[in-house]
């Protein structure tokens, strides 16, 4: 019985980083600084950011080689510096 329950309690531990590690599915969509309404800048800058941590989270844990994770680093680095590009545009128009 001790056996059985200390070998469920390590395959728990032993799975759950795993389970943890999952890759976020669907990258936000970067709107359109001059017809985007700033409700609308406000919600996909929300958006970006989880996005963004996520992507970080799994990229810790993910196990992929060391220039595997600098390639996606450098994606997501160029899809952040794309819409932080967005606000300043956005910004620019509506002051």
């Amino acid at each position: 019985m001790k056996k059985s329950l200390f070998a469920a309690i390590a395959l728990t531990v032993i799975a759950a980083p795993s389970l943890a590690c999952e890759k976020p599915q669907n990258k936000p969509a970067i709107p359109d600084p001059t017809t985007a309404v700033t409700a609308q800048m406000v919600k996909s800058n929300n958006e970006v950011k989880a996005y963004v941590k996520a992507t970080e989270e799994y990229l810790s844990c993910s196990g992929m080689s060391s220039s595997d994770v600098r390639k996606a680093e450098d994606e997501l680095r160029a899809y952040a510096d794309a819409f932080n590009k967005t606000i300043r545009e956005f910004k620019k128009l509506n002051s």
